[in-house]
């Protein structure tokens, strides 16, 4: 009763012996007589019929600077061997067979644009083969292709990467390359952090050349790929802008702080700084000027024109009247005119209809009531007895209401009072000069102070206009900021697919 277990496991290890003896004897038999170079058709004036497809699996760079794209693919090839065929019920059921590349016929495919250093970069895998002699060989490979990138609209490019394949030795009188069903697969792709494929293409191509009059075929895949930019507008273009931005800051702070240029020149250093990075990712063409590259070129002209605009502000702030006169139509435009536009406003003066009037002062001066009234008490507190001053003309309203005002009026005596009844005495002459050079000297003291103020007044028109200045620049280039940005942008064809 122990020997049925046995019986059985024992016929199972000769079925299986049989079995390998059957796929053993089978490879014998067809390589026994079989030549590799020989092209698998039954008439040598037929071409061999084989069937190409690509299963594209992932991109894994594009080397914009070199113009190299490297892609993970499979590439598959059927084709049809009669000597590689046999009898499934024959040879024990054997339903496949697998080949090493050099054992059998295989068509020497390559790709026409690889950039490898090898050239053939295709896995030498085996060859797999059905009983009616069909055979699929699915070589994996890294193909390293050239491809021309368009940096017109870097970073939101758009690029067309082709890969043409074709044999390199058979015309198609010997070898017809055909797409199969399939053509370019993408079932099992990967997608990738920096690039979105978009569209796929597989066509053939015929060609004919001068030197001979054969048939070429060659099968090429098309891919399109879009890049992801977010990665681009958050390190590069969103910092730029900012940047860019904080210039305007720049007309906001007054000259006199001491970091209006400096501000300026840092700025334009960072945008230099961004603008190699850039410089760095472009590929060396003249053939277009990238997108990103342009962005920072216009970022730069509104540095260096801020910081032009700038020295400008600050020269027209340190001019006085010893150095510039200011003409009559710069006082009408920067003085009256763009201060009203603008709706500046300035102090002691009041904005009309496109003018700018100054406020009106007092008739009487403070300190000239001041210095009168002063003088009258000391000639009332001298010893000497005090006169009855008459007025030059005491019947005049307005030195009556000066009078009235401050004590003031005309302290001096007239000459037909001096030495007469009711007159001045000859005592008082002498006080009555002391107080008239005072009086002089006073008043030269007064025409300085004068002086400067008018050369004070000069200098605040001159940084009156200054001011003026950094708020035209301040709405300009506010203004062509965000239209030229904005422009630049609408004109990206698909902007927010490239961002998601």
């Amino acid at each position: 009763m122990y020997r049925i277990p046995f019986v059985i496991i024992f016929s199972l290890l000769n079925f299986a012996v049989y079995s390998d003896k059957n796929e053993g004897r089978l490879y014998a038999q067809i390589l026994e007589d079989y030549e590799p170079l020989e092209r698998p058709v039954e008439n040598s004036s037929q071409a061999v019929v084989v069937k190409m497809g690509l299963s594209l699996q992932s991109i894994i760079s594009v080397d914009e600077k070199n113009q190299l794209v490297d892609v993970n693919a499979w590439l598959k090839l059927t084709w049809h061997d009669y000597h590689l065929m046999w009898d499934k019920k024959a040879h024990g059921g054997v339903s496949d067979l697998r080949f090493k590349k050099s054992q059998i016929w295989t068509p020497d495919i390559l790709m026409y644009n690889s950039a490898d250093p090898q050239f053939d970069s295709m896995h030498a895998s085996n060859v797999l083969v059905y009983p009616d002699g069909n055979c699929l060989w699915v070589p994996p490979a890294i193909f390293r292709l050239s491809c021309t990138i368009q940096v017109v609209w870097f970073p939101f490019d758009m690029q067309y990467c082709k890969m043409k394949f074709g044999s390199w030795t058979f015309d198609g009188t010997k070898l017809e390359l055909q797409v199969d069903d399939d053509g370019l697969e993408t079932s099992t792709f990967m997608s990738n952090g920096e690039w979105k494929l978009i569209h796929t293409n597989a066509q053939r191509n015929i060609q004919y050349y001068e030197c001979c009059l054969e048939p070429y075929y060659d099968v090429v895949f098309t891919f399109v790929i879009h890049r992801r930019s977010l990665y681009y507008g958050f390190n590069l273009i969103i910092p730029c802008i900012l940047i860019t931005m904080l210039t305007l800051i720049g007309f906001t702070l007054p000259p006199d702080a001491g970091e209006k240029m400096s501000l300026q020149i840092t700025i334009m250093l960072s945008i230099c700084i961004f603008q190699n990075y850039v410089t760095e990712l472009s590929p060396p063409t003249s053939e277009a000027i990238p997108f990103l590259g342009a962005f920072f070129a216009l970022c730069m002209s509104t540095c260096a024109g801020s910081v032009v605009f700038t020295a400008l502000a600050l020269n027209l702030h340190n001019r006085n009247s010893k150095t510039h006169e200011m003409g009559h139509l710069f006082r009408k435009v920067f003085l009256e005119w763009l201060p009203y536009l603008l709706m500046m406003r300035r102090p002691g003066w009041t904005a009309t209809k496109r003018t700018m009037k100054k406020d009106e002062e007092p008739k009487v001066a403070e300190i000239d009531q001041c210095v009168s009234t002063l003088l009258a008490k000391l000639l009332v507190d001298s010893p000497v007895s005090s006169p009855r001053w008459q007025l030059e003309d005491e019947t005049d309203p307005k030195r009556q209401s000066l009078s009235k005002d401050c004590h003031t009026g005309s302290w001096l005596p007239t000459y037909s009072t001096i030495g007469k009844e009711g007159g001045v005495p000859g005592g008082a002459i002498a006080q009555l000069l002391i107080l008239q050079q005072i009086y002089y000297n006073l008043a030269s003291i007064n025409a300085h102070f004068e002086e400067q103020e008018e050369n004070k007044q000069v200098e605040d028109d001159w940084k009156f206009a200054s001011t003026v200045v950094d708020r035209v620049c301040l709405f300009s280039f506010s203004a062509f900021i965000l239209f030229s940005t904005a422009s630049l942008f609408l004109s990206v064809p698909q902007v927010l697919d490239t961002i998601l």
